[in-house]
């Protein structure tokens, strides 16, 4: 069994868990077709595994999986978690809707990333307001208890001016200034309908103040990762993770829920605090089973070689270098 990614040979994580493969925490499996692959760490790229005593293996990772908890589905693949293992499951799997417990841990983890940065801080500055208001014989009480709001608001002003990464920064139409957006900015955007994408995001110039340009797939993706997840930040304790999974659920699935902010075109800073974060699990679902979708095909076009025996071993030295630089043009999951 190979040890490393045979396409960018980075060195495979984790140890293969119920597939006893001696490698990999994430694995892809297709009991359909009966086949398994190690997918990189590093460069997201699917590994098939060898041929003999692959089905054997996909049987106690399909029983592992069964036993799992779905994070996000499509009509053909899903993505399960189980223990500290991911399995994507392709095929035929089942459509399920979103999971409470994904996005309840995303929040969690949020908080925690939080108060890695506003605890340190607070003490901080609470033990330099208390040596001052001895000093100062009482006089600065109102300010040492008032510190732990302070330095949140500056956590949240330091996520507010993340750069939000695009391909390139775009023009503003109407005063002709390159957008140099920040996370903060994207709370004025709207998402509008399209005719030629699956969804676009219309962004207000920091500048001018006025709508001034419209960006759609990979960058309308990446805006609203940014944006959304530092306006959630900013409205911490308002709403649960169940709120906002039933909010998803409420309107048939995160596409629909897509759809239907972009038929009410509102800016992204006017929805409902619930419906602002199920925005984000929409986003983040999609962009993630999209992403997994996008390497089981170019995965599937290596197994018809690899399994089919297809061609001669330069037209499959061919094909792997097609892909491999194909993949150089996407971005990692």
């Amino acid at each position: 069994m190979f040890s490393s990614c045979g396409f960018c040979n980075t060195a495979f994580d984790g140890d293969g868990g119920p597939s006893g493969l001696g490698v990999g925490r994430r694995i892809a499996f297709d009991e359909w077709k009966g086949r398994l692959w190690i997918v990189c760490p590093r460069c997201s790229r699917w590994n098939l595994t060898p041929f003999d005593d692959r089905l054997e293996r996909i049987e106690a990772v399909a029983r592992a999986a069964s036993l799992g908890r779905i994070a996000a589905s499509t009509e053909q693949v899903a993505l399960i978690r189980w223990e500290r293992y991911d399995f994507v499951r392709v095929g035929k799997p089942p459509r399920v809707e979103l999971a409470t417990w994904r996005y309840g841990e995303r929040l969690r983890n949020r908080q925690r990333e939080r108060m890695k940065v506003v605890v340190p801080l607070t003490v901080a500055a609470i033990g330099l307001g208390i040596a001052a208001n001895v000093a100062a014989g009482g006089g600065f009480g109102v300010i040492v208890w008032n510190v732990h709001r302070l330095v949140d608001g500056i956590y949240l002003g330091i996520m507010g001016r993340r750069k939000v990464s695009l391909s390139e920064p775009p023009i503003c139409a109407h005063c002709g200034t390159l957008m140099q957006l920040r996370a903060k900015h994207v709370q004025h955007a709207r998402i509008v309908p399209d005719r030629h994408a699956d969804m676009a995001v219309l962004l207000s110039c920091p500048n001018c103040r006025q709508e001034g340009t419209q960006v759609t797939g990979a960058d309308a993706i990446q805006v609203l990762r940014q944006g959304l997840t530092y306006l959630n930040h900013a409205r911490g304790g308002r709403r649960r993770a169940e709120d906002a999974a039933r909010e998803v659920d409420h309107v048939g699935g995160p596409d629909r829920l897509v759809r239907d902010i972009a038929h009410r075109e509102l800016t992204l800073r006017s929805l409902r605090p619930e419906r602002g974060l199920a925005l984000e699990m929409a986003v983040d679902e999609r962009a993630e089973v999209e992403e997994l979708e996008r390497q089981w095909r170019d995965a599937e076009e290596i197994a018809d070689i690899a399994d089919g025996t297809l061609g001669t071993s330069t037209e499959i030295e061919n094909e792997l270098r097609r892909l491999k630089n194909r993949s150089g043009d996407q971005p990692s999951g």
